[in-house]
């Protein structure tokens, strides 16, 4: 059994820097995520468009986010007790190495248990709203006459009368009155005495048409979806016969959440040699690789062959870490 001492020492020099490491995770990548986002639009969002989107953007990467900071959080506290020489007084205290690494699995649960919550709930929820706060943007444009501008694969400019001129590069046409509203993932324009040209100079006329505009190719992902969401589309999808895909995505986001545990365990192996910069880079990025493989294969070998397949190659690296 570990001593509270021992426990105390090993809290104490993990929370920091897990804090520390999650904060800036989450700072940096969500100015990335909202830079991106940004770079969409067409326009620049109100104040409180701009707050929606950055809530939307910071909030879409808060599992990575936190997954870095408990490793990075665990590797520092294990290189800071290296470099303060207390590994060396605990092992000569008569305390086995492997028992660190099992203190290690084990301060990381609540952040574990935080990232299960963010994973199912949180971050769908964030991706949502960084969709709809899209959608708000789009919708509020302000077309000029002498300014036309981008929704989607659409552009559309004022009349010089109040009217609007539209075209996607194929279509084309004019309305005498228009608004845009919010619209399944993106935004539908509601034209009135509209006329639209066709094959050989026809024009069609229409009193009144509604043009969906789609802001992405899909207009609900699956990462924009909670899990009681998810698993309502699962239902749909099974009896389609393409469900695989979408079972995978809702079972990854409780294994990401359980491999933190053994991911922590090989950091705090790996810290006993190597800067926690390295420690924590590796593990991410090999983590990153053996996911986007599993995404691709996981049509072929099935779901229960690429769950196994993930758990081993954590379990492999957790013992890797812990080899000497």
């Amino acid at each position: 059994m570990l001593r509270s001492p021992l426990v105390r020492l090993f809290v104490r020099a993990t929370l920091p820097p897990m804090l520390l490491t999650g904060g800036l995770a989450t700072i940096l990548l969500g100015l990335g995520a909202l830079g991106q986002a940004l770079l969409a639009l067409s326009v620049a969002p109100t104040p409180g468009l701009l707050l929606r989107l950055a809530a939307g953007a910071f909030g879409s990467v808060s599992s990575v986010a936190l997954g870095v900071g408990v490793l990075g959080g665990v590797a520092r506290g294990v290189v800071r007790l290296r470099e303060e020489r207390a590994l060396l007084a605990l092992a000569a205290a008569g305390l086995r190495p492997g028992r660190l690494g099992l203190l290690a699995g084990a301060v990381c649960l609540p952040g574990v248990l935080l990232h299960l919550a963010v994973g199912h709930f949180g971050e769908p929820l964030a991706r949502a709203q960084l969709r709809d706060a899209r959608v708000a943007v789009a919708s509020a444009l302000d077309p000029r006459t002498d300014r036309p501008v981008r929704i989607g694969p659409w552009w559309v400019a004022e009349q010089a009368g109040g009217g609007l001129w539209f075209t996607d590069g194929v279509r084309a046409g004019r309305a005498d009155r228009w608004r845009l509203v919010p619209h399944q993932g993106g935004v539908a324009a509601d034209l009135g005495g509209v006329v639209l040209a066709a094959a050989e100079g026809v024009a069609v006329r229409a009193d009144r048409l509604e043009l969906p505009i789609p802001l992405a190719a899909r207009r609900v992902h699956i990462f924009e979806r909670t899990t009681p969401d998810l698993r309502a589309q699962i239902a749909v999808s099974a009896a389609l016969g393409r469900d695989t895909y979408e079972r995978w995505t809702l079972w990854k986001r409780t294994l990401l959440s359980a491999v933190l545990v053994p991911l922590s365990i090989a950091a705090a192996g790996f810290a006993r040699r190597r800067g926690e910069g390295v420690v924590v880079g590796g593990l991410v990025l090999g983590t990153w690789v053996v996911v986007r493989l599993l995404d691709a294969q996981v049509a072929a070998i099935g779901l229960g062959p690429t769950t196994v397949l993930f758990i081993a190659w954590a379990a492999v690296v957790a013992t890797a870490a812990w080899r000497r």
